[in-house]
């Protein structure tokens, strides 16, 4: 059974391709070949990345009956919006579904561009029955049956409801030779001695170094679906969690290790090993491969100094965790259930273990304030002073973001930082299309202080964790640790005696391979990107020049400040800054002045002045609403608006 001809195509979502294959798309295609439709093809625009005007010919030279765009993240609406809209005019016949987190602005999707249809939540089983629908259909009404869509039929909006989740079995359950026949199957198996993500995590560990991991490739691979959490700036179409079984999953790596040579592996997961019997269980099987892995996502109360110790054993080079705080309040605006010392315990279990990890703040939430801040900076502080040989720059600082189908999103657009109307919801859809999490001059300011306040807390944090390495551990131990960091273009990648004493290793020093390994990837905003190479993007409007030392010689002060690297200074020379802190803000406006010009510098300069006129008059600013989940101030205490359209409200409440 051929049916239609469909082509599933992704949208660019980082500055550069990264290492996370598109799991997503893979499994609607794996779907819908299983239902015996095999005119399906791939068109992964992320990966490949050709000029959008050869997007477009290709789109339309293809002629596929339907198009499924992938979009992954909310930030892609500008391009879904264009290509969308282009497409329909080339291709009027043409039905575009689109999936994706995205798809919880359905309602702006389906009024504002050429999308037709919305798939909710899991897209396997929907986009089998909204294509065996489509075959028969010559109404939108045909559609009514067909669960986990949503659409218009006229001027009404149906929202047909969430589908059942596949089971666990089939989670992720994906066929490679997808993205060798269309894609670059080099970006996701990649040689170790290439892999940005290898040079960041596995370089650490001596392991790495051993004579049998010559040769090998990274690859990815992911062992369960969805969050035990709800954490209120993170948008999910998931109820709960679903590990894939652990004989399932070995399959998949044995596939990977026979097929691409894979000697390391990232498991991408949001929420791994939580169940306990199943870490235990994955523990004792991956040991067989002999293959070096690290955890992109684990929470801090889930983890001991046994269980950690068990993971490196097996394998385990590094954990990551959404730590977002040090500060007790805003750990429950962000309705993380944690304890402050859960924090505090991973950090130290996992350092003492002799395992990576990278502290991964999210500052700027509803409720933050200075003293906040200062919780978040001594964490930082104290996580700076647990070891010599970590590098206490490596820390992911990115500003909240207001997701559509979060709470943190109804309080913005229920407080008027968005606006109400579907016009007020695009506008800022349109201005953060193609930004991170670390752009300043796009993100919300939910708190009660002045801008300029809230874009100094980032850099002071970043002095901090200077400071407080540098007071116990010396200058020179800090020097060394930026010179090896691999921070600067023509820095090696591995420290020269531990490379000499272990022999050769995923990475050769190659300048080459370290200004590709600088490029940034999107997966942390660590200090670091104030000082590395500069990047080119499709979708990332920043650019940045490279800062090249030669041998373990930092660039100088006088340097960084005459070429207008003002951030830059705060890493290299932290002391300077901790000593002259008072003119932070200053520095700020300064780089506000050069980044996102005079009105924007000035605006924050008058904010400032009125907020600190009004504090001198005796003002005071307190979060009235109480440090409660930011959930139920969004449901209980602010009220939701009249205009909003009913078929949308399960969509903006997030499952």
């Amino acid at each position: 059974m051929r049916g239609p001809r469909i082509m599933i195509a992704t949208t660019p979502i980082r500055p550069v391709p990264t290492e996370y294959p598109p799991f997503g798309s893979l499994s609607v295609i794996a779907a819908l070949q299983k239902a015996g439709y095999e005119a399906v093809e791939f068109y992964d625009i992320d990966g490949v990345r050709p000029p959008y005007e050869e997007v477009l010919s290709h789109v339309c030279a293809s002629r596929p009956d339907i198009l499924g765009i992938s979009a992954v993240v909310s930030t892609a609406y500008e391009f879904t919006k264009r290509l969308s809209l282009d497409v329909k005019r080339s291709l009027p016949d043409t039905t575009i579904v689109l999936g994706g987190n995205l798809a919880a602005s359905a309602e702006i999707l389906l009024r504002k561009t050429g999308v037709d249809f919305c798939v909710l939540g899991e897209g396997e089983r929907a986009i089998v029955n909204f294509v065996r629908a489509y075959q028969s259909a010559t109404q939108r009404s045909d559609f009514e049956t067909v669960r986990g869509l949503i659409y218009r039929d006229g001027e009404r909006l149906v929202n047909t409801g969430y589908e059942d989740p596949i089971p666990k079995e089939e989670v992720y359950d994906i066929d490679w030779t997808v993205l060798e026949r269309y894609s670059r199957i080099d970006n996701f198996i990649i040689p170790a001695t290439e892999s940005r993500l290898v040079q960041a995590t596995f370089s650490n560990d001596p392991r790495a170094y051993e004579p049998r991991r010559r040769g090998k490739t990274v690859g990815t691979l992911v062992a369960s679906k969805g969050c035990v959490a709800r954490c209120t700036f993170c948008h999910r179409w998931d109820r709960g969690i679903r590990y894939i079984p652990v004989p399932v999953l070995m399959e998949r790596l044995r596939y990977l290790v026979e097929r691409y040579n894979v000697g390391f592996v990232t498991w991408g997961d949001e929420n791994f090993g939580t169940d306990r019997r199943w870490l235990t269980e994955f523990c004792r099987q991956i040991k067989e491969f002999d293959v070096l892995w690290r955890v992109s996502g684990m929470r801090v109360n889930c983890i001991s100094p046994e269980y950690l110790k068990m993971m490196k054993d097996a394998g385990c080079s590094a954990v990551y965790f959404g730590m977002e705080t040090g500060s007790p309040a805003m750990l429950q605006i962000m309705e993380k259930n944690v304890k402050i010392e859960d924090n505090y315990n991973a950090i130290k279990w996992t350092l003492a273990e002799g395992l990576d990890t990278t502290i991964q703040l999210v500052l700027g939430m509803p409720g933050e304030t200075p003293a906040t801040i200062r919780e978040t900076a001594e964490f930082v502080a104290y996580a700076s002073r647990l070891e010599r040989d970590k590098n206490p720059m490596d820390v992911s600082i990115n500003y909240a973001q207001a997701l559509p189908g979060t709470p943190l999103y109804e309080f913005a657009r229920r407080r008027g930082l968005i606006g109400q109307t579907i016009g007020d919801e695009e506008r800022y859809l349109l201005d953060i299309s193609d930004r991170d999490a670390s752009d300043e001059a796009t993100t919300l300011n939910f708190t009660d202080w002045p801008r300029l306040t809230l874009e100094s807390w980032r850099p002071l944090i970043t002095m901090h964790a200077g400071r407080a390495y540098i007071e116990k551990f010396g200058k020179q131990a800090y020097r060394r640790q930026l010179v090896k960091s691999r921070y600067f273009v023509k820095a090696p990648y591995f420290d020269s005696a531990e490379a000499e004493k272990q022999g050769p290793a995923p990475g050769d020093g190659s300048d080459e391979r370290a200004a590709n390994a600088a490029k940034h990837t999107g997966y942390f905003n660590v200090p670091k990107r104030e000082i590395e190479s500069s990047h080119v993007s499709d979708t990332v409007r920043q650019r940045r020049e490279p800062i090249k030392i030669e041998g373990d010689r930092l660039p100088g002060f006088w340097q960084l400040l005459l070429t207008g690297k003002w951030r830059a200074i705060l890493i290299v020379y932290p002391m300077i800054f901790c000593r002259l802190r008072l003119v932070l803000p200053l520095m700020v406006i300064v780089y506000d002045l050069r980044h996102n010009g005079w009105r924007y510098a000035c605006r924050l300069v008058w904010e400032y002045v009125v907020f600190r006129a009004k504090r001198l008059a005796g003002w005071k600013s307190a979060f009235a609403l109480g440090y409660k989940s930011l959930r139920k101030i969004v449901n209980n205490e602010i009220p939701q608006p009249p205009g909003d359209n009913p078929a949308m409200l399960p969509l903006r409440r997030g499952r």
